[in-house]
């Protein structure tokens, strides 16, 4: 895939959550590059999220992933069939293993060397903690932590919602650094975002 290629391709696409409808929503992300759904809460940014990862059902639409439909009609595949990296806004770090130890359980297949994920680490000041228990870190070093767990794996589409909730100015600032760092690499980046964001390419989703 070439620079200017899509990444993502979602059109039409239409989420419904309780009684709540979502959408349409159309949007393309190029390859290598990042952009960030924003507006109120409620406006079914982390929805739109959810359903592009396969976590959560689609009432109408279609969506592509790398040229490939991963929902269309009746197609539909799996999560772990649609080659993207998740980081949702409820905590989910494995309490029973170190973080260093869940980054690298992640990269299995396709991912991050240790010597890589060491690097993030210090880029993202976890660098002396990821030998600890998730129990052991702050707020904001547990969602560095777990940004840094979904960087580690090898799906060529990262879906982040709000991975910047939890951080001040200096936290914000390296996890801006690694996002660069993997756009650099050839990722692609979506993101759900609360706040309006003048540094990436937007698309704002209205509450209905």
């Amino acid at each position: 895939m070439q620079a200017n290629d899509p990444a993502l391709e979602v059109v039409d696409l239409i989420v419904t959550r309780g009684s709540h409808s979502i959408g349409p929503v159309s949007f393309q992300l190029s390859v290598a590059n990042q952009l960030a759904l924003t507006g109120r809460n409620g406006a079914g940014k982390s929805s739109v999220l959810q359903a592009i990862a396969g976590l959560l059902p689609v009432t109408s639409g279609s969506i592509k992933i790398g040229g490939q439909s991963v929902f269309c009609g009746s197609l539909e595949r799996e999560p772990w069939q649609r080659g993207i990296d998740w980081l949702g806004q409820e905590r989910g770090l494995w309490p029973h293993l170190s973080i260093e130890a869940q980054c690298q359980l992640v990269a299995r297949d396709g991912g991050k060397t240790s010597g890589q994920i060491k690097a993030l680490a210090q880029l993202l000041d976890i660098g002396d903690r990821i030998d600890r228990l998730p129990v052991a870190l702050s707020g904001g070093e547990a969602q560095r932590a777990e940004l840094l767990r979904t960087v580690s794996g090898g799906g060529g589409l990262l879906l982040l919602d709000e991975p910047f909730s939890a951080q001040n100015q200096d936290g914000c600032q390296r996890i801006e650094t690694v996002l660069d760092q993997e756009c650099q690499a050839g990722r692609s980046i979506l993101l759900a975002l609360h706040q309006v964001d003048s540094e990436r390419e937007t698309v704002a989703l209205e509450e209905d």
